[in-house]
């Protein structure tokens, strides 16, 4: 980025600023105003939950009841890292169990994460493509999507920013950065926070260390600085939550060329996702693919000769997701879409030869833009969301607290086993992830002590077979769902429902 173009950017008149502030709040009330009701059946909702449960109970946070399953690592890991759950625990302490309180404070994290962003590329962008940012994020139909969802990124995404723009006002400017250890020490917490909330962000310390290496050729005492605060504040929640984050190297047996040529197709692809108009696929993928190719120059021509330590923090993370099994399509980029669309005003805005061009071609966008986010609303299900709030799932709960013995060993077959344990503080575990392998199941059941088994009414006809051939009988249904118990243990059998 050209020092020019960032002394130019910076200018914000007080007019800016009302602007600014009447943005956030817009976007705030819009999708405070759009959420959807209940929750659905994403079982890290229910396992940060279950360990902010703990925490309010001063419980081990980790044991939430949840069974971790060799044989379906990508299920969870056997505990979260504990930032989050923390953040969590105060609101739970208030809310209890409501969806709604809770999805407002996601929200309200986003609204944090937009005031940040809105700071951070304000050193980029004009002042007017700035507030196209800040409304190109806010209301996005990937974020409202986002914010119907209790998960860490909402929390991440704040101190992933944060790093950034502590990063840029300290060195970004290599002239005269500066060289505070009060500062680097700060940096370095907040990298820590960022680990300590998702473990992908892990990607931090390495991307400082290539940051500083090509910006200013050697190891710095700043960098070192930041790097030994990480280290020392990650040390120490390991003393204090040694298995918080833990069960993610298991998933490492997942990795296959396979797998990394899909996630490259999944997380890749959800760069488009920005132009889906919910209507014409055809028309949002050929859209989305053009318009990512603008965003991809114009992060080219920001970050050459000397990178942002967001494009090289960027980059590692992207390959990161790629490699690791499990792909999660617009989730798991949702760090990365500040900087896209960033670098795709800032080609909006680099590229033209004139400023009537600039201007023409910047406004054609934004318009086009703003047309797909409302056909999608247009076309989107406002509707109450199918999850575990649903008659029938409130009414499998009450029957397996009902047969499951008195044990608290025993363990559940259920394919959300974090929402069950959530719900029931009931001993649960997923099941394999290839329901064909009769060996996989046969671990399950024998090895974790599995006393009850659920099944859908869309599985697969092998898994009833499977349960079948292990010795289970089935002993309730209603119009979703089935219960499965060992043949020979007494059950009080029950027509269907």
């Amino acid at each position: 980025m050209d020092v020019n173009d960032s002394q130019e950017a910076t200018v914000w008149s007080p007019t800016h600023k009302i602007v600014l502030a009447l943005l956030l709040t817009a976007v705030f009330l819009f999708q405070v105003g759009m959420q959807r009701e209940s929750t659905d059946w994403g079982g890290d909702f229910a396992q940060y939950l279950s360990q902010a449960r703990n925490v309010t109970r001063f419980h081990d946070m980790n044991d939430t009841g949840y069974v971790y399953n060799p044989d379906a690592p990508v299920i969870g890991p056997r505990a979260y890292p504990p930032l989050f759950p923390i953040f969590l625990a105060p609101l739970y302490a208030i809310f209890g169990v409501d969806y709604e309180a809770l999805k407002i404070a996601m929200i309200a994290l986003s609204i944090v994460t937009l005031v940040i962003c809105s700071s951070f590329f304000a050193r980029q962008l004009s002042p007017r493509n700035t507030l196209a940012l800040v409304a190109l994020l806010g209301f996005m139909p990937v974020f409202w999507e986002f914010n119907h969802w209790i998960i860490s990124e909402h929390l991440f995404v704040v101190f992933w920013m944060l790093a950034m723009w502590l990063y840029q006002r300290d060195r970004e400017d290599t002239s005269q950065p500066t060289q505070s250890i009060p500062r680097a020490i700060l940096l370095g917490i907040v990298i820590y926070l960022a680990i300590g909330t998702r473990t992908v962000g892990i990607v931090l310390p390495p991307a400082l260390i290539l940051t500083e290496l090509i910006l200013y050729r050697r190891l710095t005492r700043y960098m070192m600085v930041c790097i030994t605060s990480a280290v020392a504040c990650y040390a120490i929640q390991k003393l204090l939550v040694p298995s918080g984050g833990s069960g993610y190297l298991d998933q490492l047996s997942q990795i296959s060329v396979h797998s990394i040529l899909y996630n490259l197709y999944a997380d890749g692809g959800s760069f488009t996702y920005v132009w889906d108009n919910g209507y014409k696929e055809w028309l949002s993928k050929v859209s989305g693919i053009a318009l990512t190719l603008v965003a991809i120059a114009g992060c080219v021509k920001a970050n050459w000769p000397k990178p942002q330590f967001l494009f090289v923090a960027s980059i590692l993370y992207f390959i990161l997701i790629v490699i690791w099994p499990g792909a999660a399509w617009a989730r798991m980029i949702w760090p990365l879409y500040p900087g896209f669309l960033c670098w795709f005003l800032y080609a909006c805005d680099k590229f033209p030869r004139t400023a009537r061009q600039r201007n023409l071609i910047t406004s054609a966008l934004l318009i086009y833009t703003f047309g797909c986010y409302a056909s999608y609303y247009y076309f989107a299900d406002f509707s109450r969301i199918s999850g575990p709030e649903d008659a029938t799932a409130q009414e499998v709960f009450a029957q397996i607290e009902k047969r499951m013995p008195d044990d608290p060993n025993d363990v559940c077959l259920f394919f959300k086993p974090r929402v069950l344990t959530f719900y029931l503080e009931r001993k649960s575990i997923g099941y394999p992830i290839d329901l064909n392998d009769a060996a996989a199941m046969h671990r399950t059941i024998d090895d974790h002590n599995v006393k009850l088994a659920v099944t859908r009414s869309e599985d697969p006809p092998e898994v009833p077979a499977m349960l079948a051939a292990e010795g289970f009988t089935q002993v309730w249904s209603n119009a979703d769902f089935q219960i499965w118990q060992p043949s020979t243990q007494p059950s009080e059998s029950e027509p269907a429902s």
